[in-house]
């Protein structure tokens, strides 16, 4: 896997796990309430649960993605671009939508298992979760290499920013009156984000554009100088 696919998905996930979704919600009402039962103690559940339901849906993307680039080869090259198109759609949604009203958020006392329930339910039931999975890895998968090696590594980097985002915000949560000042950047974050989603899509683009294995697949003529 290059170093510069594995910067780009460094960049364009943390710009992802920074903008705030169901797993940042359910992270932000456990860290709420007042004492041991909240803040960082009371978010570890749900982090961690967030975490877990980012490695399944990282193997059944991985053994499913395998399992398309053997039975059609082709097929894995129209995936990568639906993720150039991903990454422009969503860069256009966070650029034209509003975020999610953290500081209107009530405070949910839990123990650990069951934040770590709460977290894992609400990372596995999204429904967007499949759609993110499917159209946003696969652009950064080379299918010539160690393709579980390669999903192992993204998990990783996964692991980190998303850790990095939730903590961000369960941070903010413990001191509650920080989530209306969030609540109010977020507008410029989304801005900043949909810029970088869109360029790291145009980035994509070009790799695409002068992959010798996507040229084949769809019978483009090849540049001798690439």
């Amino acid at each position: 896997m290059p170093i510069e696919a594995i910067l780009l998905f460094l960049v364009a996930d943390m710009m992802f796990c920074l903008t705030p979704g169901p797993a940042t919600l359910v992270t932000v009402s456990h860290a709420l309430p007042q004492g041991p039962a909240g803040g960082m103690r009371g978010a570890l559940g749900p982090i961690v649960g967030v975490n877990v339901g980012n490695f399944i849906w990282y193997g059944l993307t991985a053994f499913g993605l395998i399992a398309l680039i053997q039975a059609v080869p082709a097929a894995y090259s129209v995936l990568r671009w639906l993720g150039v198109a991903y990454l422009i759609w969503m860069g256009l949604r966070m650029f034209c939508g509003t975020g999610s009203a953290l500081a209107t958020l009530s405070g949910q006392r839990a123990s650990l298992g069951k934040g770590f329930l709460n977290g894992l339910a609400v990372h596995m039931s999204n429904p967007k979760a499949l759609l993110f999975y499917t159209a946003f890895i696969p652009p950064f998968i080379d299918p010539g290499g160690n393709i579980l090696l390669q999903f192992a590594i993204l998990a990783g980097l996964t692991v980190i920013t998303e850790t990095t985002g939730l903590t961000f915000y369960a941070s903010l949560a413990s001191r509650a009156r920080r989530l209306s000042t969030a609540d109010q950047a977020q507008d410029r974050f989304q801005k900043i984000a949909a810029a970088v989603l869109i360029g790291a899509a145009l980035i994509l683009a070009w790799l695409n554009l002068n992959d010798g294995a996507m040229q084949s697949a769809f019978n483009l003529p090849q540049d001798p100088l690439v």
